[in-house]
């Protein structure tokens, strides 16, 4: 089964076995309007090998991974091998890394810049996290660059990959339509996780949020950290719990931490 090559901080590696229980019985095309580091719909490309499938992420430097992934994927392994050829010492690399300024470079040296700076981060966080010697040297080695090879498997032609706002992907019409949302969380808006300086995190509008669900017309899945606020704001939808086990220190609190999950839908038929 091939898996995500990215480090994502609240990804859904960990959580694809509870999300694949609560898929619906039929649909014909997957959105993903908030892809991160993509551990669903790799999954489900794998699972259902003719499904249709857009993926999208308002982080444009996530966004530009993911495309040259897809358009160029020989020569983003070859440059990021190069790198990794070239440097010996992470924090030298790290610091070239984050000091140029990205306006400079092209958009396949954003996205060659973006995977490397995701291996050597504290738990990938990339643009707000600091070098980690320890994810230098395990994270960003030459067997997680061959890795992305496999992604040829995964990003066909009938994938499309778009830097929108979330919303773009509520409204087109499309046949069997099923949407998976995994929403920067409610109770992190305070933190700084995705984006420079967390801006994509801090800045995140939860009850526009829920509005634009409420007059979405396709079936949807989201997954939501547990609060009142989120409580209220689906009141009107079908929710359950579940627990989801977190890698990072700085992400629940506590090493590991199990954190209190949300599923909420739109659909009846969708197993709870």
């Amino acid at each position: 089964m091939i898996k995500s090559p990215l480090r994502y901080p609240g990804g859904k590696s960990r959580a694809i076995k509870q999300i694949a229980e609560h898929l619906p019985e039929n649909f014909s095309e997957f959105r993903e309007p908030f892809v991160g580091g993509g551990s669903v719909f790799i999954y489900l490309k794998q699972k259902f090998p003719h499904l249709k499938i857009w993926i999208n992420d308002l982080n444009r430097e996530l966004f530009l991974f993911w495309k040259y992934a897809k358009s160029d994927l020989p020569q983003l392994v070859e440059e990021i091998r190069r790198v990794k050829d070239k440097h010996t010492d992470g924090k030298i690399l790290f610091k070239e890394l984050t000091t140029i300024d990205t306006q400079t470079l092209s958009d396949f040296e954003r996205a060659v810049r973006f995977f490397i700076l995701n291996r050597i981060t504290f738990s990938g966080t990339v643009e707000s996290g600091g070098f980690s010697e320890q994810a230098f040297q395990k994270r960003f080695t030459y067997s997680s660059i061959n890795r992305l090879e496999k992604l040829a498997e995964i990003l066909t032609d009938d994938v499309k990959i778009t830097n929108l706002d979330y919303s773009e992907l509520l409204k087109p019409d499309g046949k069997n339509v099923f949407i998976f949302l995994d929403p920067p969380y409610f109770a992190a808006t305070k933190s700084r996780l995705y984006g420079k300086d967390g801006d994509l995190h801090t800045t995140f509008e939860h009850q526009r949020f829920a509005e634009l669900l409420r007059e979405c017309h396709h079936q949807w899945l989201i997954t939501y950290d547990d609060s009142p606020q989120i409580r209220e704001n689906f009141t009107d939808f079908h929710l359950w719990e579940w627990e989801l086990q977190y890698g990072m220190n700085n992400y629940k609190q506590g090493s590991a931490a199990k954190g209190k999950e949300l599923f909420i839908t739109n659909d009846t038929h969708i197993p709870q």
